[in-house]
């Protein structure tokens, strides 16, 4: 245990209290999430449908960008453990007002605009923190360890709820619920400020000592991210978001609507992500990453396509869930620590709220689209479409690798 904390106060300004206070806290969030992943199912209850719900989702697109960008414009205006405790007892207030809705589904677009905007908050924060307390070469593990438990929390909360809407708690008990769990949550994240407070202000201090007196303008730190490398790398975390949005918001009704038990895709798709973000990402890295980038996102454009051919076959679509999330868990972490670590010093505190502001509007704007697409056409055409950008992924990752593999062979030679 004291070589293990060793390891981790060299990879981290924190060390191992402040990171592992963050990840209860992350998971707490993400469970409170995942239990709010069957309003799809409550708003049918009300008299709703998938549209209705895209609706619902899609409330919060505008002051969720909004939110994040004020985090990109004024990156240290709060410690970013304080912004996402703010924003996780958002949340738990959403998910209490959530309990409240009965009669019509219409009162649950202002509670979409809170849930929202708080779960985009926390999900562009958190790696900030997290990129707060790490070095560089323990970046690409420690985001893995975030987005990892972020989807078990995920997965969790609608295996949780599940069970408790079928007591006497119901649906409106169970939003209840999520939202004590949140409360929890953000006690946890709050205490992160008591182990990384000091070490927080050094690195700061390193930082201005690295950059120089004179910082980037925001305008200016937008065009140099822009048109580097990482733009690359904030095109496939928009496109992530859009089948993570699809894939986990409208499960249970595709589900419902094929005769399979929703629940098997959460927990073959979290334990797959566990499993990729836990151990399999230990043994990517020792190969390149942008290879490991590439390899990953085909895996998950195959379990996309292999969605289209589910019907109500319940082995099958446990398979696919889980190369679904081995893909994507492998994936993600390592293009958000590419899109950090090719930008330069000077605007690195911008880049992760960036790259949350597309990742959340995407989240919070594609289901409304969705929703569009399986009402008007069906579930077929609406997984076409997320095949369609998880081949644009596969295309960008393997050009990229094809790039560096030619600018590695100009300078050997």
């Amino acid at each position: 245990m004291a070589r293990e904390e060793g390891r981790v106060r060299e990879e981290s300004r924190g060390g191992l209290p402040a990171v592992v206070l963050l990840l209860l806290g992350t998971l707490g969030i993400s469970a409170a999430f995942g239990m709010l992943l069957l309003l799809p199912l409550y708003v049918q209850e009300l008299g709703g449908d998938e549209a209705d719900f895209g609706v619902v989702l899609s409330a919060a697109a505008a002051p969720a960008v909004l939110c994040i960008g004020l985090l990109i414009r004024y990156p240290e205006a709060l410690r970013p453990h304080v912004v996402v405790a703010l924003a996780i007892a958002t949340y738990g207030v959403g998910a209490a007002g959530a309990s409240l809705v009965t009669g019509g589904w219409t009162p649950l677009v202002g509670i979409g605009v809170l849930l929202g905007t708080a779960w985009a908050v926390v999900y562009a924060a958190s790696p900030m923190v997290m990129s707060w307390m790490v070095t560089d070469e323990g970046r690409t593990a420690y985001f893995g360890y975030l987005t990892g438990t972020q989807q078990v929390g995920i997965g969790v909360g609608p295996v949780i709820s599940r069970f408790l809407v079928e007591t006497p708690l119901g649906f409106r008990g169970t939003f209840l619920v999520a939202g004590v769990v949140c409360l929890v949550a953000t006690v946890l994240t709050l205490l992160v400020g008591a182990f990384i407070s000091d070490a927080g202000t050094d690195a700061r201090k390193e930082d201005a000592e690295r950059t120089g007196p004179s910082p980037v303008s925001f305008g200016g730190a937008m065009r140099r991210i822009l048109v580097s490398e990482a733009a690359f790398s904030l095109v496939m975390i928009l496109l992530f978001a859009c089948l993570f949005t699809t894939m986990t918001s409208f499960q249970p009704t595709f589900a419902g609507a094929r005769g399979l038990d929703y629940s098997v895709f959460y927990v073959a798709y979290t334990v797959a992500v566990i499993f990729s973000r836990f151990v399999l990402a230990g043994v990517a890295a020792r190969f390149d990453s942008r290879l490991v980038i590439a390899g990953s996102v085909s895996v998950m454009a195959l379990a996309v396509a292999s969605f289209l051919a589910v019907g109500s076959n319940g082995v099958f679509y446990g398979i696919s869930s889980a190369f679904l999330g081995l893909g994507y868990g492998l994936a993600l972490p390592g293009v958000q620590a590419q899109a950090v670590n090719v930008s330069e010093e000077q605007v690195r505190p911008r880049v992760l709220p960036l790259a949350g502001m597309l990742f959340e509007g995407a989240i919070l704007g594609f289901p409304l689209v969705a929703g569009w697409v399986i009402t008007g056409f069906g579930y077929r055409a609406l997984f076409a479409v997320l095949l369609t950008f998880a081949l644009v992924q596969v295309i960008i990752a393997w050009w990229r690798v094809l790039v560096a593999g030619k600018a590695k062979g100009t300078q050997e030679a």
